[in-house]
This record gives C-alpha cells, sequence and structure tokens, in this order.
C-alpha cells in the first residue's frame, strides 16, 4: 500500500525540491520509509522538519477510489438557477461560483492539495444540501431552477464517500518519537568525592538535541536511552496494556539472542540507598533463567538493538517514529533483525506504525530489496540550502552512488569479492581493468553480473562465519555469496591466526579463495613508486604549484626523491612514513597522512585517483606489475572470477 504524505506548511520544506520544482509532498511513501545519500546530503534535517510539522498521511489506492465514485455520480449533474435567485428556503447561494448560472460539483484531483480536497468536500457537501432541498418541494422550485433530480438515497451515498475522502485524508499520530544518532543504553556515571559515584538524572543526550536542532520537545518525544532506566521503572508498573508490550518486547529478546531462555529486564533499585542519596546501583539487569547480568556487558550491538526496538515495543498504536542511523553498533546480522521485525512482527503491525529512517548503510540498503511495503527516497545536496530528493526504486543504481558504492555491493552477481572497504575496492579495480587492457587474452569481467565487491568494513568480518565448524552465532558468508574471494591487509602480526584459519578453508572449500597483503602493511603499500610517481603531483599546494614551469620542477623533485629510496624499506611502516620523507625534498607536497607518519587522511579520494588514472591509461599495468605481490593478487582474483562464471 502506497500513500502521500503531504506537509500542512510547505513553506518549511522550502530547502527541498524534487527533480523539477519545489517539493510540497512525498509521493509513494510507504509505512517504512527510507531517506538515503551521502553525508552532508539534508536527511537527518528532512527528518527532523517531518518531526516538527504536520502533515498528511493518506492512502493513494484508497483516497482515488473514493474520488472516482464521487466523479462517476456527479459528473452530468448540476443545478441552472433561470431566476437568478440569490437564496432558496434561506439557503445562501452567493457561496457558489457563478451561481446564477450553472451550480457544478466540484471534481477533485489526485494533484489537489490537503486544504484543496477539504475545501471542495466543503463546497460540494453544500451542493448535495442545496439538492436535498429542491428534492423536497420540486414542484414550488421547478420553474426557477432546472436541475437533474438525484434521489436523496444517491445524496446520501454521495454524503458518505465525501466523509470517507475526508477520513483517509486524515491521519493523526498519536505521538512522534525521534531516536537520534546521540543515543546510548548506558546508565551516565559521574565521579564525586571520595571516590563515589553518582547516577546522572538528566537526559544531557536529549537536552543536547533539543537545543542544537531547536526543538519542541514538549510536543514530541525525543528518545536517546538515557532515561531507558526510569522508562523501565515506569513501565513495571503502568497499565496493563503498557506491561504487556514490555513482555512482547522481552519476548522479543529472548527468542532471537537467547535461545529462548526465560528472560525477564529488570531496573534495579535500593529504597534505603535511594533514601542515603546513593545511586550508584541503579543499574538495568537482564536475568537469563536466572542469571543477572548487566545491560552494558551484553555487547554493544545487543544495547543498539535493545535501544531502538524497546521504544517501538513500547510505544503507543499509530505513532510515527524517526531513527537517524539505526546502523549505528549493529552488524548486518542485527540490521537484517531490526527490518525484519519492523516489517513482518505480527505485534508491531497491528500497532500500526510509520517510520521515517535515515541510513548510510549499503546492507541496509540491501535489506530492502525483498520488501515490498518501503520506500526509499534518495537526497542529493546541490548547495548549502538546497537539496534534490526522489523516490527511487529498489535496486536503483543512483541509490548506491550516493551511498558511496556501487551496485554490486549490493545486488550479488556469480562470485563476490570482499574487500575492506571503498579504497581497497578501487586499487583492485584498477589494477584488474590494467591488468586486462595490456595482458594480451584478457577481457575485464563483467561488473555486478560476472563479479561484485562486498566491503565488510575492517572489524566487520569477525561477524562472518566462512567454516561451517566455526561459530554458528555469526552469519554464513556463504549465504550472501556462495563463491567468495576474500582479500585483507596484513597490519599486524596478530593476524597470523586468523590467516591460517582462512588459509586452511581455501585448501578445503573451492569456492573460497583468500589473499592477503602479507609482508606488506596496507593495500596502500603495495603501490609501487612508479605509480607514487604520477599521483603525488596531485596533492601539492596549488597556492604554490600554479605555472607549468612550477608542476614540471615539482614532478622531477618527486621522482628524483623516490629514485634515491628503496622500495622494501617502506613495506611494513604506514604509508606516511613514505610520503614524509618524500615531503623533506618536496616541501609544497600537502600532508595528506595521518599522525606523525601514519596511514592516509583520506585513503578514498587517492584511491579514486589511482583508479581514474589507470582508466586514463596514466598508469599501466607496467608501473603495477613492479610488485610482484600485485601480480599474484591480481592473476588469483582473475582466474577465481573466471572459474566462477565458466567453469
Amino acid at each position: 500500500m502506497k500513500y502521500n504524505i503531504i506537509f500542512n506548511e510547505p513553506t518549511n520544506f522550502a530547502a527541498y525540491n524534487n527533480e523539477s520544482n519545489i517539493l510540497n509532498k512525498l509521493e509513494n511513501a510507504s509505512k517504512i520509509n527510507i531517506f538515503i545519500g551521502a553525508n552532508n546530503s539534508g536527511k537527518s534535517r528532512f527528518i527532523r522538519l517531518l518531526l516538527e510539522n504536520d502533515f498528511i498521511f493518506y492512502k493513494i489506492e484508497e483516497i482515488s477510489i473514493f474520488i472516482d465514485q464521487f466523479y462517476s455520480i456527479t459528473k452530468d449533474e448540476y443545478i441552472y438557477n433561470r431566476a437568478n435567485y440569490s437564496s432558496v428556503n434561506n439557503f445562501d447561494l452567493t457561496q457558489f461560483e457563478d451561481y446564477e448560472k450553472n451550480i457544478i460539483f466540484k471534481q477533485f484531483s489526485k494533484i489537489d492539495s490537503p486544504n484543496d480536497i477539504l475545501n471542495k468536500i466543503h463546497y460540494n457537501k453544500k451542493i448535495i444540501e442545496l439538492f436535498q432541498i429542491l428534492n423536497e418541494d420540486q414542484n414550488s422550485y421547478n420553474s426557477y431552477f432546472k436541475f437533474t433530480f438525484i434521489d436523496n438515497q444517491k445524496l446520501l451515498f454521495l454524503g458518505e464517500i465525501l466523509e470517507k475522502i475526508s477520513m483517509t485524508l486524515y491521519h493523526k499520530f498519536s505521538s512522534k518519537i525521534f531516536i537520534p544518532t546521540l543515543r546510548t543504553a548506558h546508565s551516565i556515571f559521574q565521579k564525586k568525592e571520595n571516590e563515589i559515584y553518582s547516577k546522572i538524572s538528566n537526559d544531557i543526550f536529549k537536552e543536547t538535541i533539543v537545543k542544537s536542532y531547536q526543538l519542541n520537545n514538549k510536543k514530541n518525544e525525543v528518545f536517546t536511552g538515557m532515561d531507558l532506566y526510569y522508562q523501565i521503572v515506569n513501565i513495571r508498573n503502568d497499565v496493563k496494556e503498557k506491561r504487556e508490550s514490555f513482555e512482547k518486547f522481552e519476548e522479543f529478546l529472548s527468542s532471537n539472542f537467547f535461545q529462548r531462555k526465560k528472560l525477564e529486564i529488570v531496573a534495579k533499585f535500593n529504597i534505603y540507598d535511594k533514601h542515603k542519596g546513593k545511586d550508584d546501583t541503579e543499574v538495568i539487569d537482564v536475568y537469563i533463567d536466572g542469571e543477572s547480568r548487566d545491560l552494558h556487558e551484553l555487547g554493544d550491538g545487543i544495547q543498539a538493538l535493545f535501544i531502538l526496538m524497546y521504544k517501538i515495543y513500547t510505544c503507543e498504536n499509530d505513532s510515527a517514529i524517526f531513527i537517524d542511523e539505526p546502523e549505528i553498533n549493529l552488524h548486518p546480522g542485527m540490521q537484517r533483525l531490526f527490518l525484519e521485525q519492523i516489517t513482518t512482527n505480527e505485534f508491531l503491525k497491528e500497532k500500526r506504525l510509520i517510520y521515517f529512517i535515515s541510513t548510510h548503510s549499503n546492507h541496509f540498503l540491501d535489506l530492502t530489496i525483498e520488501k515490498e511495503d518501503i520506500s526509499i527516497f534518495l537526497f542529493n545536496k546541490v548547495n548549502k540550502d538546497k537539496f534534490i530528493l526522489k523516490n527511487v526504486n529498489h535496486g536503483d543504481n543512483s541509490a548506491l552512488q550516493y551511498l558511496g558504492v556501487t551496485n554490486s555491493s549490493v545486488f550479488l552477481a556469480n562470485c563476490s569479492i570482499w574487500v575492506e572497504g571503498i579504497s581497497d575496492r578501487n586499487y583492485l579495480k584498477a589494477f584488474l581493468k590494467a591488468y586486462c587492457r595490456d595482458v594480451q587474452n584478457k577481457t575485464y569481467p563483467k561488473e555486478d553480473i560476472e563479479f561484485a565487491f562486498i566491503e565488510y568494513a575492517g572489524s566487520n568480518i569477525n561477524h562472518y562465519n566462512f567454516d561451517e565448524a566455526e561459530v554458528k552465532e555469526k552469519i554464513n558468508a556463504f549465504s550472501v555469496n556462495n563463491r567468495i574471494f576474500l582479500i585483507s591487509d596484513y597490519d599486524g602480526p596478530y593476524k597470523d591466526e586468523k590467516h591460517a584459519v582462512y588459509e586452511e578453508i581455501t585448501k578445503e572449500n573451492h569456492n573460497f579463495k583468500y589473499q592477503t597483503t602479507k609482508d606488506y602493511r596496507e593495500i596502500e603499500n603495495l603501490l609501487p613508486f612508479n605509480v607514487w610517481d604520477k599521483i603525488l603531483i596531485n596533492y601539492c599546494d596549488k597556492r604554490t604549484v600554479k605555472t607549468e614551469e612550477d608542476i614540471n620542477r615539482v614532478q622531477n623533485n618527486i621522482s628524483n626523491s623516490l629514485r634515491r629510496k628503496n622500495e622494501d624499506t617502506y613495506k611494513k611502516d604506514y604509508i606516511g612514513k613514505l610520503l614524509k620523507n618524500i615531503r623533506d625534498n618536496v616541501p609544497e607536497l600537502n600532508k595528506i597522512w595521518d599522525k606523525t607518519a601514519g596511514t592516509l587522511i583520506n585513503k578514498a579520494e587517492v584511491s579514486y585517483k589511482v583508479l581514474e588514472l589507470t582508466e586514463k591509461e596514466i598508469i599501466t599495468w607496467n608501473d603495477f606489475k613492479a610488485n610482484s605481490k600485485i601480480i599474484s593478487i591480481v592473476e588469483s582474483l582473475y582466474n577465481f572470477i573466471q572459474k566462477s562464471n565458466y567453469r
């Protein structure tokens, strides 16, 4: 079921346009609405505007049916005032347009604003009232008014249709609840004298959000989780309906995280400590089969889901829920669990909730593919005070591009290439493109069909299970794609054990291939000096490197500096060490590395430049193949893709 969301005060949304004009409504919305876009694209601001402003939420199909019914009955019906009467039986005719001639029903349009529709409803009700007066004594008015007789039963039916249009248009939320990015399930304490800790009772997170964004705290609820302890105290002692909703929440936690063991959530309270002014024992405890565990001991992921689902389970029916970035601290499995709950849980569906969710997560977007009752809206920043918003279908490539990923990161192909992040993806694409272009009889495989990238975001790889013998609570990676090429950095000896496990799986599973940058700290360390020689000029101070003469001089200095260095020296240190040493000879080079000699500040930017110059054939396979490790990785990757597609 699709809906239209009409803003009561569209001028408050003046910063937002659709692709052609000023935005005054959201078309084709759903009960669950996902807002996506790059950083600072206006989606979080839009959520707060929806929170603060009244809007009408109505079913497109339903109101269309009523509008069509009304039209089919009234399209040929009118009253002609042949005697130019201004009133009938004390009924004022001057309220009608062109009352001296035809008094005609006003038809509704699907592009009408809510106020237009309400005005037309009022107008048409008056016409029905006039028809009823004329029907009562046709003989008295027959010589002055010409009208088609509509029997009173049909007039009554028309009145009912108008009421249905009005009721469909009108949607009142019992409450609006905003869950911002600034949230925690922890009880927050501050240290006082003599090593005594005191619980911070004020919701300083909420106060910060309200002040920063000037929200109407009395009109809407801002839930950060900081007062979770007190909310649990209250709900435990509330009316039966509230207590039952909390019990449903406990059932959700029990069935999804604790093997359906008996679970009870308690806000611990000691009245004697309270009288003494001691409140450091006021914490949330979770009893699992009678065993007590503090909430903060359950892990960040469960705590993050706890905040989201607690409020959704316990809010009033017919509420609107606004959530900023639900993926915070949620690995993909918990993101799926969250989405499945709000789309399929019968208890939650009966609550008739409406959701507005902003996200950066391509994992989260991926999950919407299989859901029909979700709408996705893409935000794009034009300038400081202007944003473009459009409704996109599931699988729209532009939605993924604005998230900083390609559609291959979401819509899986015949095999998947698992990389730590966007920079690894760009380097591998550059390596592979150069290899296929410069090596005889090699064709660059079809991305999104023959292979696709998945970004596992560093340590999130620990949430995936590549071996049936591993912990069962992990996500089964082969349920995502049954042919996997996994590559990771080798940035510490502590990874030796993990590498050994993946290498062992490679021996036993022909659908799994593992490669690492071992002997090189990060993927940037793989880049031969030939590549750095071609890209570093792009990161020099443009205020001092302006003329062609300047460019040639600085480029020569970069080349000379690299020639005096040994590549093997920089294998196992962060790449900042190399760049810092180059800068000693080339002061025009901007500091693009972190700390003293750390990793790159903006890894993605540098990787895009490498990919761009490779696509322009400025960087070639001859440059990359200077490093035998790149040859090994690319040949292995290419052969894996070929095997996955052409067995």
